[in-house]
């Protein structure tokens, strides 16, 4: 009687030892489970661009060397003032400003020479482009006459690639005639606080005026550098 007892308290060992075996390898594979994963989290950053201004063509692509040819005029006896129809800013040289959240607060677009001393430059002789005193010499800080003016009021002010865009907010500037130390630069653009934080915008047909002395020699390599300039608010 015993020895029977014995066998099926033996039996009732192995199967004890088995279940507890079973449980503990399911524990331990559950604990593994947990502590290790196949899934990796990526991250990936978006900063903020930068506030810019460029000459582009109908693509957007960077015009290398963008130029404005302004309406001829002719040899005259007295002083002249030429409006030209060749404005600032075509179809295939579009002024394009791009704010990509840099200027949340509005910016400002405009446009002068690198110097306030530069001048209509030629190989003959030079005449001025900020001259108050119009046609003639005035109390600048050089001898020559002539001057030039800015109206961007009537240009055309167009989104550029940005779908959801508006032009809401941006103002075109006024008629400006460059003075030398009192008016050194002329404003195409405002764009209020309100305007959009991110977005781009073209410009075109900004209408230039030229008051050239007079007897200003003829001549077809009269050039003046002009820069714009973007700046946030």
């Amino acid at each position: 009687m015993h020895k029977i007892i014995r066998k099926i308290l033996g039996k009732l060992n192995i199967v004890i030892a088995f279940v507890m075996a079973v449980l503990l390898t399911g524990i331990i594979g559950v604990g593994t489970y947990v502590l290790a994963s196949s899934t990796s989290e990526f991250q990936q950053t978006i900063n903020s661009g930068t506030l810019s201004v460029d000459i582009v063509d109908g693509s957007y692509n960077s015009v290398s060397s963008p130029s404005v040819a302004l309406d001829a005029a002719t040899f005259s006896f007295g002083c002249q003032t030429v409006t030209t129809t060749s404005a600032f800013g075509t179809a295939s040289e579009q002024i394009y400003v791009q704010n990509p959240d840099a200027a949340d607060n509005g910016w400002t677009l405009t446009v002068a020479p690198a110097n306030t001393t530069d001048v209509w430059d030629s190989a003959g002789t030079d005449f001025d482009f900020n001259d108050g005193s119009g046609c003639t010499d005035g109390a600048d800080d050089d001898s020559y006459g002539g001057q030039m003016a800015v109206d961007p009021s009537g240009a055309t002010l167009a989104t550029g690639q940005c779908s959801s865009c508006a032009v809401t907010s941006i103002t075109k500037g006024s008629y400006t005639a460059y003075v030398e130390g009192t008016t050194d630069s002329a404003t195409l653009l405002t764009a209020a606080a309100a305007s959009d934080d991110i977005g781009d915008w073209t410009l075109q047909g900004v209408t230039i005026g030229v008051t050239i002395p007079a007897e200003q020699p003829a001549a077809n390599d009269y050039t003046l550098n002009m820069v714009l300039t973007a700046t946030a608010q």
